[in-house]
């Protein structure tokens, strides 16, 4: 069967070589096929058009970028949830000659509050005034400041309907633009065309007409990036002709020409000969499994979140010291076709409103259902017979032990190496999130070490006195830095958050261990049996 990847990998080998294929390499040819003279010249031809197309951008007056926001990019990301965007211009605060006299007479009244009471302020100021918050808040129609704190507040305290009461608005994220329908009522709210609720992100742009997000100041990397399967960029150039920059396959560095429509990349052309253009080829198409394997992974964080399973924690219960208790009295009603249950005399479904099972999770538990799920192991919905059909991957085939506590799926890691590469932090690096700056500083300048797909524990003092872990999904790193913004974890419901997110509540804790999954778990091959109801060791201590 042809890899569902593999029209983009003949797509980009014409980019690459000028090569043409009807079919995939057979298994067994991995070599490169002989290069004729004619072909060679071509190749030749077509380093020669992309040198002069860079000349032509690299002539134009480049555009200044936003250098306060690469200053304090990773402190951001890592603080307010966005989209890691490349922006070739700041976005500018609205000039105090355009902005009407109630907002400059709220803006002199908060100037010398801190950041995140400045937006608090505005926005409880200005509640009746709806463009006037905008003028202030919003530069140029930006979510976004290159202050980490106030772009903390923005994201976490100011709603869409805070800022726009029309029917309609659009909301422009990464490249793509999204019309926004009103909902009327006590749940006042924003939403897409699908019906889920928008939110509003850090990069977002929006505006009550489409127009309006014409000559967008940023780029969209992080779509770039999943189109064409780098790790990194870094921008040599940029001017409104184009964009020179390198971008490392693997641990080649390669230069390329990009192209830009609105706030989508595109790839002009390699700049670099043809011998390096095979090699990114070859690299591509070994990388491709995986990429793709990534994508079934956040998929199934996407139907977690949507169906927004219940943490698994008794209802009134204060403390973790109970946590992991509901799911085998779940699975028990489940296998024996029940509805629900009860637990201290609680009343739980097996099913949410819309058939589907609806599992309780422990955060060890949403991690390892995430790369099992990926993978077409999960539970049937109602009206199927109940059963834990596992598909390509089930974690209960290796023979792990306790499968929902952090500090167990560690050593299980450690110990299975064809599995995990593991990876526990040394003392020195194990720095607490209270120390933000070098917590973010840390990540970022030990990027390499982390990466889409990996699994990291964080441990430390909570609020009860107590040593608590906890295990975090890393879903994307930010392609022009590599800091692993994205994560998703499952604490009251899964959800995707950021470092602030998740750790601000207990900001004693540190990062304890790193592990990655191998192949074996993240692209695995064959399938299993349908598992009537296996789902790991009942009893396991979630510690």
């Amino acid at each position: 069967m042809t890899h569902p990847l593999w029209g983009f990998a003949t797509g980009l080998c014409v980019l690459l070589s000028g090569c043409t294929r009807e079919a995939p390499p057979g298994p067994t040819s991995r070599s490169a096929s002989p290069v004729s003279a004619s072909a060679a010249v071509e190749r030749d031809e077509q380093l020669e058009r992309c040198s002069v197309l860079s000349q032509k951008i690299r002539r134009a007056a480049a555009l200044p970028g936003a250098a306060k926001f690469e200053a304090k990019r990773s402190e951001i990301l890592g603080r307010a949830r966005g989209e890691p965007m490349l922006f070739l211009r700041e976005p500018e605060p609205t000039p105090a000659a355009e902005l009407p006299e109630v907002a400059l007479r709220v803006q002199r009244a908060t100037a010398k509050r801190g950041p995140f009471a400045r937006v608090v302020s505005l926005r409880r100021a200005l509640a009746g005034d709806r463009p006037a918050l905008r003028a202030l808040l919003l530069p140029q129609g930006y979510v976004y400041s290159a202050d980490p704190i106030e772009a903390l507040a923005l994201v976490t305290r100011l709603a869409l309907t805070d800022l726009f009461d029309e029917d309609t608005i659009y909301l422009q994220r990464g490249e793509v633009i999204h019309a926004l329908q009103r909902v009327r009522g006590r749940d006042a709210r924003y939403e897409h065309a699908d019906g889920s609720r928008a939110e509003l992100l850090f990069g977002d742009r929006v505006a009550t007409s489409r127009d309006a997000l014409d000559a967008p100041l940023h780029r969209d990397a992080r779509a770039l990036q999943d189109r064409l399967g780098f790790d990194r960029m870094e921008v040599e150039h940029a001017s409104k002709d184009g964009i020179l920059a390198r971008l490392r396959f693997g641990a080649a560095w390669t230069k390329v020409t990009l192209a830009s429509d609105g706030a989508a990349l595109s790839l002009s052309c390699f700049r670099e000969p043809q011998e390096r253009r095979l090699r990114i080829e070859k690299h591509l198409a070994s990388e491709a499994p995986r990429r793709a394997a990534l994508t079934r992974l956040r998929h199934a964080v996407d139907a977690y979140v949507r169906e927004a399973l219940p943490f698994d924690r008794p209802r009134g219960e204060e403390t973790a010291d109970r946590d992991g208790q509901l799911r085998p009295a779940w699975r028990f009603a489940y296998l024996a076709g029940r509805q629900g249950f009860q637990f201290d005399e609680q009343w739980y479904p097996v099913y949410d409103s819309e058939g589907r099972p609806h599992p309780p999770q422990v955060c060890v538990d949403f991690v390892l259902d995430s790369f099992e799920r990926a993978n077409d192991t999960w539970y049937s919905p109602r009206g199927e017979p109940p059963q834990r059909s596992a598909g390509r991957l089930d974690f209960n085939a290796f023979g792990i032990e306790n499968r929902r506590a952090v500090l167990a799926l560690g050593e299980f890691a450690r110990e299975r190496t064809e599995l995990f590469e593991h990876e526990r932090l040394a003392p020195e690096e194990r720095i607490k999130f209270r120390e933000r700056e070098r917590f973010f500083g840390f990540l970022t300048e030990h990027a390499d070490r982390f990466r889409a797909g990996d699994i990291v524990a964080i441990q430390g003092l909570k609020n009860d006195g107590k040593i608590h872990q906890h295990a975090i999904l890393i879903e994307r790193t930010d392609p022009l830095s590599g800091f692993p913004y994205g994560l998703a974890d499952q604490m009251k419901r899964p959800r995707r958050r950021t470092w602030e997110g998740i750790m601000a509540e207990a900001p004693l804790r540190s990062l304890l261990y790193r592990i990655r999954p191998k192949d074996s778990v993240l692209v695995p091959t064959g399938a299993s049996p349908v598992v009537a109801g296996a789902a790991g060791t009942a009893s396991a201590s979630i510690r």
